[in-house]
């Protein structure tokens, strides 16, 4: 590394660093102090070397000193551009003479790492130093380059911004030297801050170690601790001076980088984990599962980045461990925009907002209103109504799917006992999710709600059981369960048939006594022969199965000419009418039978 280049620029940092050591002296020397404590050494200094003198920040304060670039410390730990280690000066061949050693303080031990600006130029160093000799060889010098980059935050950035205090032991993780969680929201703080003001970048990156637990199971947690301290050591090793690597605890680190993560750096942090670590005879094979996150892509604020850094590392982890994962914003917002429309409906829910309308079910055989579908609606205080292709895809697969199988239930009964009333004969069908009869608290309210009901109403209640979105996991249970409310009288029918993945399958699995053919079949049988096959088989094996065959989306009368044609039993759709509230559906089907009574 040629350092003259930038010998003018180290004159003006010199210059810079007098200037505002009234604005970092505390910090300063706090990290000097740290260095001094944690070393047991004379004195820890801060020194920025020039072309013939130097600034040195040492117990007794700052020091400026002639001093020439052949004998500066300093200035020989930048130019080797890492560690630089004298055990004992008395007996090192270039520094027996040098002034510090044969004068004050009398030095003998020395150790300094270089100290860089942002861009990775030295500026100065960081250095141990000892009136006696000391083994390197006893020193671990994590600390060391810690304490280095809080000086570099400091100083090497000339104050762009504040920067956060420096560190102190409470800030510091004994395991591995490294920043711990205490200290990582200052620093994400101070470094959101800079990204704001400089339209910079900030990369937020948590990894987890895969099979970690089971080493500490296997060989005591003194192995564990041991390789927590190779892995936290390879961690550094793989990212750049500038960017931080903080241990959480554990078996999780986070690492913060003021630029745009690249795919490159992610797979050679993963290397770097992936090689074997030799503990005491044995050899740990371990990976990593990572999540990155980061600003400005990402929301500014430390408790939400690291949140997302976290749900991306799960991400990993489902996806099969050993990589990284990128937190998707425009997922997160679908995903929170979903949890506030479930809030919305469990809301509607409870204020009885959500309602059933009825799709009037002809009987093809003898031309009469056989009964009604109802479809759920739901009615905002503005007096909007909502159809369910705006609510109802965002409760799928959540609590919600139980209760509202629940509520339609209770509401087609409702309706039910309403035209026993008035003496109609009208049956009426509901939509459930089969993965309601793997939930024993909707079999027990089914089992208690028909309980309290005449037999015959029960009778001419339909489930339908939406086939498109039946698990395959667990289907003994949900055929079980059917069962069981085939013995207490109900009705069933599979919905939308022939959309799923092995409707054959559950044809013969599902007990059901009727089938209802998908509507994107039933609308474009007439100008796709295939459709009208697929209708034409549906029909043939519903009644090999005894079972009764329902149309859904009859749009016109040719439609259903052809359905009649080819022995459909039912059929409903807007060539009938749409979805009513119930008033309006009973008035509809009865001037339905007049009409049909004049012919």
């Amino acid at each position: 590394m040629n350092l003259d280049r930038y010998e003018p620029w180290r004159q003006q940092a010199m210059h810079d660093a007098t200037l505002i050591d009234a604005l970092t002296e505390e910090r300063v020397d706090r990290v000097r102090w740290i260095a001094r404590q944690h070393y047991e050494v004379t004195d820890a200094w801060f020194t920025l070397p020039g072309e013939d003198q130097q600034w040195r920040r040492t117990r007794v304060g700052a020091l400026s000193t002639d001093i020439p670039d052949a004998l500066s410390l300093a200035h020989r730990t930048l130019r080797h551009d890492a560690l630089f280690v004298i055990e004992d000066a008395r007996c090192h061949p270039e520094f027996t003479r040098h002034p510090l050693v044969v004068g004050s303080p009398g030095l003998r031990f020395y150790a300094g790492v270089p100290v860089r600006d942002h861009e990775g130029v030295g500026i100065g160093a960081l250095c141990l130093v000892h009136t006696s000799p000391v083994s390197a060889a006893a020193l671990n010098f994590d600390m060391l380059h810690v304490l280095a980059s809080q000086i570099e935050d400091e100083i090497g950035h000339h104050l762009l911004t504040r920067r956060p205090p420096g560190l102190t032991l409470d800030d510091i993780d004994t395991l591995t030297g490294l920043p711990n969680r205490r200290f990582l929201q200052t620093l994400m703080k101070a470094e959101l801050t800079l990204a704001r003001q400089h339209r910079g970048h900030l990369s937020v990156c948590l990894l987890n170690l895969d099979g970690f637990k089971s080493i500490n199971e296997l060989h005591g947690s003194d192995i564990g601790d041991a390789v927590l301290r190779t892995v936290a050591a390879r961690l550094r090793d793989a990212v750049r001076r500038k960017d931080l690597v903080i241990h959480l605890g554990g078996d999780e680190f986070v690492i913060v980088m003021r630029d745009v993560l690249q795919a490159e750096a992610c797979q050679r942090i993963l290397d770097q984990i992936r090689s074997p670590i030799e503990t005491s005879g044995h050899v740990h094979a371990l990976t990593a599962s990572m999540g990155i996150t980061g600003y400005p892509g990402d929301e500014a604020d430390v408790d939400v980045l690291l949140h997302h850094a976290y749900q991306a590392m799960y991400s990993a982890k489902e996806a099969g461990k050993n990589g990284y994962c990128r937190f998707d914003l425009e997922l997160h917002h679908a995903r929170r925009a979903r949890i506030a429309i479930v809030g919305d409906v469990h809301q509607a829910l409870s204020q009885q907002r959500l309602e059933l309308f009825y799709q009037p079910k002809i009987d093809y055989r003898d031309d009469t209103v056989a009964g009604f579908e109802g479809l759920l609606r739901w009615r905002l205080p503005s007096g909007e109504i909502l159809p369910p292709g705006r609510f109802l895809p965002h409760v799928e697969n959540t609590w919600l799917d139980v209760e509202l199988s629940k509520y339609v239930i209770d509401k087609g009964l409702t309706a039910l006992e309403h035209c026993m009333q008035r003496g109609l004969p009208y049956a009426v069908s509901v939509n459930v999710n089969p993965s309601c009869f793997l939930d024993s608290g909707f079999i027990d309210h089914l089992h208690q709600t028909l309980a309290r009901h005449d037999q015959e109403l029960v009778g001419k209640l339909t489930l339908e059981i939406l086939e498109s979105t039946s698990p395959q996991q667990d289907m003994d249970t949900i055929v079980a369960n059917i069962r069981g409310c085939l013995r207490l009288g109900l009705q069933l029918s599979l919905d939308d048939f022939g959309t799923g993945q092995s409707s054959l399958s559950y044809l013969r699995t599902f007990p059901t006594q009727k089938i209802k053919i998908d509507r994107s079949f039933v609308i474009g049988m007439l100008d796709n022969p295939e459709d009208e096959a697929i209708v034409a088989a549906i029909i043939g094996l519903s009644k090999s199965f005894k079972r009764l065959v329902i149309a859904e989306g009859v749009e016109n009368g040719a439609i259903e000419s052809r359905l009649r044609a080819l022995g459909c039993d039912l059929g409903q759709g807007f060539h009938y009418s749409p979805a009513l509230p119930f008033e309006d559906a009973i008035e509809w089907a009865g001037e339905y039978c007049l009409h049909h009574r004049a012919f």
